[in-house]
């Protein structure tokens, strides 16, 4: 039986290192989404390019960098606005929870994949519902 803990314990350990690092947001599919909503389209053409520029600077200011079991990670929101955060992380099978720092509730994802240098999650919702949209991350050498 205490095979079986040190080989679960290996597995849990191995996965935490993959994690490990910083990673960059590059890719989003829910602003794929919102680019072929009707409403975006109708936007006038400055107000189109301020919502392309917002979601630039999203991609380029979302970070979560995993070092053991914490975590440090950024808000970048399209007001060009960025909130850092650190809580602890724990994976648990395809899930990455986040305990954030002073909240009661966690944030979890589903974790689509996990690669040397690329990450893909999927929020999941309080009901254990899977969202719809993926984020895409990639590692910061």
């Amino acid at each position: 039986m205490t095979f079986v803990y040190i080989i679960l314990f290996s597995i849990l350990q191995f996965h935490i290192t993959d994690i490990e690092g910083k990673w960059k947001l590059k890719d989003y599919s829910g602003f794929l989404i919102m680019l072929e909503n009707d409403v975006f389209k109708n936007l006038p053409e400055d107000r189109k390019l301020e919502v392309l520029k917002g979601w630039e600077f999203v991609r380029d200011n979302t970070f979560y960098s995993f070092k053991g079991d914490s975590v440090n990670f950024t808000n970048a929101a399209p007001d060009y606005s960025v909130t850092e955060k650190k809580g602890r992380f724990l994976m648990k099978s395809d899930t990455l929870i986040i305990f954030e720092s002073g909240k009661v509730n966690v944030i979890k994802f589903f974790i689509n994949s996990l690669k040397e240098d690329e990450l893909k999650l999927t929020f999941v919702r309080d009901g254990g519902e899977i969202g719809p949209t993926e984020m895409t991350f990639g590692k910061v050498k």
